[in-house]
């Protein structure tokens, strides 16, 4: 980035602003409905076949997560930045990568089920997000959302259906059937994806960055679950997974918001009056810690066990931390501070396994207390960075 030449960011009018928020809310609307019907799918699953088949059901995607978003991470962070033209030849990469990966998935499979699962997630996500990528670029949250919920639909309807229809369903077939729905989508775009040469991604010191942060990221949002499923409490993962998925599906709402600055934060290589406000990012992040709060109420009120209310009610101020984060990390990728956030990843990983290995007698509670330390650490970090000094322009690492 030149720091040598002044840009002027674009100022917000109100409409503008009332623009954005409705669209993050009609973004919000889709993703929430996407997420819960992914919810309900897992409390079937549970009900189906016990807590502790869900909870190895729910490690299984979360190494599908920590395959897949790591080799997806490189085309999500340059979208926004660089060029039509080269963002076109790189969605022709990024699908033939998940096509790829859904193929050895199908070939997996037959030897085992955990690891073929795992590895066909893996490319359906990175396979339908480039075939979404060009309305995240573009900065329209609820159409991608929009394309997601309908993607939830369709593996929801084709798992559910067999489980409620079968008089012994299998957690295999089930599976294969949720998949096979999610990735109809991904080949009905298949066209639209590859109109365009594709091109290698470039190589340097930058990619690696990009890679080891994404790494860290989703290792960040999976270890919990894998630690307590590795400790050999399944059945506590399976519980915990339950609040994490609230909390990551709840914090999503403030990258959606974040995601309609793109063009202007692109345009104003990054600067910060270009991008969110603080203030409405502590009004978003106050929403989301607020419903954590009431379903930890609700819980209690009903006579849930202790640990489950615990959990949701530790988990309440994490969904409001991690809201605020998301909101900051939308505009630390497009000021390029890619080191940065490869730093305080670190840290914050450490700190999440470190404080959950102490407290892992505690449990699905351990965990919790886990997660809202390392989230102090990393929130407080991305918004003083991005929030500390307004008039501060930032270039790139």
């Amino acid at each position: 980035m030149n720091i040598g030449v002044k840009v002027r960011p674009p100022v917000d009018s109100v409409t503008q602003q009332g623009t954005r928020v409705a669209r993050t809310l009609k973004a919000s609307g889709w993703m929430y409905s996407s997420r819960s019907l992914v919810f309900v799918w897992a409390v079937l699953i549970a009900h189906t076949f016990g807590i502790e088949t869900y909870g190895t059901y729910a490690m299984s995607f979360a190494a599908g997560s920590l395959l897949g978003v790591p080799l997806d991470s490189y085309f999500t962070t340059r979208g926004p930045r660089v060029t039509r033209d080269v963002f076109l030849r790189e969605r022709t990469t990024r699908a033939i990568f998940g096509f790829t990966l859904i193929m050895a998935g199908v070939i997996a499979w037959p030897f085992s089920l955990v690891g073929g699962f795992a590895i066909i997630k893996a490319g359906s996500d990175v396979a339908f997000q480039a075939a979404r990528s060009s309305l995240i670029r573009d900065g329209q949250p609820d159409r991608a959302q929009r394309s997601d919920a309908i993607r939830q639909v369709l593996g929801m309807v084709m798992g559910s259906s067999y489980l409620l229809l079968a008089h012994h369903p299998d957690i295999g077939l089930a599976a294969a059937l949720y998949l096979t729905g999610t990735a109809l989508p991904v080949l009905l775009g298949l066209q639209s994806m590859t109109h365009a040469r594709p091109s290698f991604p470039e190589i340097n010191t930058r990619s690696f960055v990009i890679l080891g942060e994404s790494v860290l990221g989703v290792a960040y949002v999976h270890v919990e679950v894998l630690l307590l499923g590795a400790t050999g409490h399944a059945a506590q993962a399976g519980y915990y997974s339950f609040g994490a998925t609230v909390v990551w599906s709840l914090a999503a709402l403030g990258q959606s918001f974040g995601t309609t600055f793109h063009s202007d934060l692109r345009a104003s290589r990054g600067h910060v009056s270009a991008g969110p406000q603080l203030r409405t990012g502590f009004v978003l992040a106050g929403a989301t810690g607020t419903v954590l709060a009431v379903l930890s109420a609700s819980l209690w009120a009903v006579g849930a066990d202790s640990s489950l209310w615990v959990t949701f009610g530790l988990l309440a101020p994490v969904s409001f931390l991690r809201t605020l984060s998301s909101v900051a990390t939308v505009v630390l990728v497009l000021q390029h501070r890619d080191r940065f956030r490869l730093v305080v990843t670190a840290v914050s990983l450490t700190v999440k396994v470190g404080v959950l290995l102490l407290l892992r007698d505690l449990g699905e509670p351990g965990a919790a207390i886990a997660f809202l330390c390392a989230d102090l650490v990393m929130s407080g970090a991305y918004a003083t960075a991005v929030y500390g000094d307004l008039t501060r322009r930032t270039s790139a690492a």
